[in-house]
């Protein structure tokens, strides 16, 4: 019997690094065009371009004075950060140690104080698994009223509510209870927040 005839693969680095080689070539190739030849392109590429997305063109891109703006408008007009419906907050906090006479900052992102990572996040811990979480100036027609919470590390979930009355007049603050995997309530976890 003679020996089966096995089929040459290329293997997967070998395509990713021809089709590497023909795109190298190719802008070797568009770069080596002349004036006249460029116009060409240039007009099919408008074209096409114009067609996708119209009133924009390739002559534009040579210009970037006005890329910090979007149709005449900033970059916060379309950020939805911090607007309703939006992330307005987050924390991921490690219980242990917390104290339970005062509240006590936690590294957090708060809108309603940005650039503020280390005293706009604060907790207090009520009883064993019950704690305070309190964004910063979370009051008014923006406040975060909604939340997403998740265990981090560990076995066990996370239940949040709003705290009603709450401990900071005119503020929205979460009251966050932490379970181990049997439903009990238990201390020295980590859980994240996520408020809306």
């Amino acid at each position: 019997m003679g020996k089966p005839v096995r089929r040459w693969m290329p293997s997967p680095a070998l395509i990713v690094a021809c089709l590497a080689l023909f795109v190298a070539m190719g802008g070797v190739g568009y770069a080596a065009l002349k004036g006249k030849d460029k116009k060409k392109v240039r007009a099919i590429a408008d074209q096409e371009i114009s067609k996708q997305a119209p009133g924009l063109k390739v002559a534009n891109a040579a210009n970037a004075a006005n890329a910090v703006n979007l149709g005449g408008s900033p970059p916060s007009d379309f950020q939805r950060f911090c607007r309703g419906g939006g992330i307005k907050a987050t924390a991921v906090v490690n219980t242990v140690g917390a104290s339970d006479t005062s509240f006590t900052n936690v590294p957090g992102f708060n809108c309603l104080q940005p650039g503020n990572v280390n005293s706009s996040v604060q907790i207090e811990r009520l009883a064993q698994g019950q704690y305070f979480v309190r964004f910063v100036g979370n009051g008014g027609p923006n406040a975060s009223g909604s939340a997403v919470t998740t265990m981090v590390g560990a076995d066990g979930y996370v239940n949040y509510d709003l705290a009603n009355p709450s401990p900071i007049p005119g503020e929205n603050v979460f009251i966050v209870i932490v379970h181990n995997a049997a439903g009990a309530v238990v201390d020295n976890r980590t859980f994240s927040l996520l408020a809306f």
